[in-house]
């Protein structure tokens, strides 16, 4: 089956998506730059886009001497004293791209609608940056939060950690990373993984919805993909936390609850999936949603 010929319709609202994106030059087919397509992103987010009032405040912190850029927003109605459960965001963008102009709407939204903190972690990007550096930035941000988010009247007891495709890798290593580390098991009280890129290229082959949908015509392609890893993992890491799907289930026992959406119409769906179900496997709460007629960017 051709994804012309697809059984289920593509959403009206993510097809016009698809048409604007085929005709966007991305870093990956050599025509543009990453510093001028992160220029780009962020002025055609600052320009299109009103967005919802909150709290913001930028900061650099300090965990084991290295610091990490974060901006911290509360809700608009919430009061200084009052201590509020946190979401710690982890952007997408394949490591490469996004910001907090790219991912505004989103960071607000989960701000507002749940009346809580959220915490943008604007960690390194590559090429500039590779391995390991954004998951060390990325889980600094949450061991800071954990020893010290009382200080900024955050409640430690109740910490999640959420990212979308790249970010959702590390929304998905950071609980690894903390589990190998010491950290107590329920210091995480929740992973929530957005169409998360979670396995090595040698998988690509095996993957239907990369046979289905890496032709071009969607958000995100195979040779987006590959130019990404090439850009952050020049030394073809394969860990657990590179690309946490390759953990084993022993590995994935005790981590915390999580939700995991996939969009049908987006190559990154079975291995976001496959996730799922392994962490279920480790009898870890697992939720996953596929959004039917969805892609990338949803």
């Amino acid at each position: 089956m051709t994804t012309e010929e697809r059984a289920t319709p593509i959403h009206p609202s993510y097809a016009a998506l698809f048409e604007k994106n085929k005709n966007n030059p991305r870093p990956s087919g050599g025509m543009i730059s990453p510093q001028e397509y992160r220029e780009n992103l962020d002025k055609g987010a600052k320009e299109s886009i009103s967005l919802p009032k909150v709290i913001e405040k930028e900061m650099v912190i300090t965990y084991n001497n290295l610091d990490v850029n974060i901006v911290l927003y509360r809700p608009p109605e919430s009061n200084e004293d009052d201590i509020l459960p946190i979401v710690i965001y982890y952007h997408g963008g394949g490591f490469v791209f996004g910001s907090k102009n790219s991912h505004s709407i989103a960071i607000r939204q989960i701000c507002i609608e749940n009346n809580i903190a959220a915490m943008f972690v604007d960690y390194s990007l590559a090429p500039e940056a590779q391995f390991p550096t954004a998951h060390e930035e990325c889980y600094a941000a949450f061991a800071w939060t954990l020893e010290n988010g009382k200080d900024i009247n955050i409640d430690i007891s109740k910490i999640a950690v959420c990212g979308d495709s790249a970010g959702g890798s590390l929304a998905a290593a950071v609980p690894l990373m903390a589990k190998e580390r010491g950290i107590q098991h329920d210091a995480i009280k929740a992973q929530i993984l957005v169409y998360p890129w979670l396995a090595p290229n040698s998988y690509i082959s095996a993957l239907q919805s990369y046979r289905e949908f890496g032709n071009g015509n969607y958000p995100l392609s195979t040779k987006d993909i590959i130019y990404y890893d090439k850009a952050y993992f020049p030394q073809k890491e394969t860990t657990k936390f590179s690309h946490p799907l390759l953990a084993t289930v022993d590995e994935l026992r005790d981590l915390p609850p999580a939700l995991v959406l996939t969009a049908e119409a987006d190559i990154l769906r079975d291995e976001g999936e496959a996730y799922a179900r392994k962490l279920t496997e480790a009898m870890v709460p697992t939720t996953a949603v596929r959004l039917l007629g969805a892609g990338k960017e949803l």
